[in-house]
């Protein structure tokens, strides 16, 4: 199986998971959710890329998940597996119980901004201006988008081509990119990330198909 069919597998494994996770949420804490998720990948029989990531109503980028008992509040799965040692790469953003208007807004912000960074996608532009028109994008908000915009994704999770503001690197045919921008909010405890498996070919594909728009639980 190729690069390109074992990549868009591992999204397939991750789609299902994330469907399962949202129509069977009764999970307690951040842990019951990681051990989900690993659970379900010995199930298909991968391997994690990387430690999965759960956060609610955490501003850390890459926190660890607790024992804490889920609260109202936005929750990051950010998880992947290996596929005959390809990685996949997704990032959604829950909302535990009914998110205000502000909350909202929040999300909305940072989806459009993931939306209309993928659809300027073409080949050969520069990936660091794909970076900078994401921070403009994001307006006042730019100070809280604290790492860069995505990496490309093979064998390793963080791969080539760069994606950041100084990066020297071109969208390329065959490519396999992560786009994930985020906003984490120290003050309000606030983290809202969104990120997709994306293969650069004739046209852009997102290969992780998992539904984006703010998904409220219980």
């Amino acid at each position: 199986m190729n690069k390109y069919n074992s990549i868009k597998k591992a999204c397939e494994i991750n789609d299902l998971i994330f469907k399962e996770i949202i129509l069977n949420f009764n999970f307690k804490t951040e842990k019951d959710i990681e051990r989900y998720i690993l659970k379900r990948f010995k199930d298909f029989k991968v391997k994690k890329a990387y430690n999965p990531i759960v956060g609610n109503n955490n501003y850390e980028i890459h926190p660890k998940p607790r024992n804490k008992k889920l609260e109202r509040g936005f929750l990051i799965l950010d998880f992947a597996c290996k596929f005959n040692n390809y990685c996949s790469d997704m990032t959604r953003t829950l909302f535990i119980g009914k998110a205000n208007n502000y909350e909202k807004k929040l999300y909305n912000l940072v989806l459009n901004c993931q939306k209309k960074c993928i659809s300027k996608i073409k080949l050969g532009k520069l990936y660091c201006d794909l970076e900078i028109y994401s921070r403009l994008l994001l307006k006042e908000y730019k100070p809280y988008f604290m790492h860069s915009l995505g990496h490309g994704i093979g064998k390793k999770i963080h791969d080539n081509p760069k994606i950041n503001a100084i990066s020297l690197a071109k969208v390329t045919k065959n490519d396999f990119i992560a786009i994930e921008p985020g906003i984490y909010i120290k003050s309000k405890k606030i983290g809202i990330r969104i990120e997709d498996t994306i293969y650069i070919g004739n046209k852009t594909e997102i290969l992780s198909k998992s539904n984006k728009n703010l998904v409220e639980v219980r």
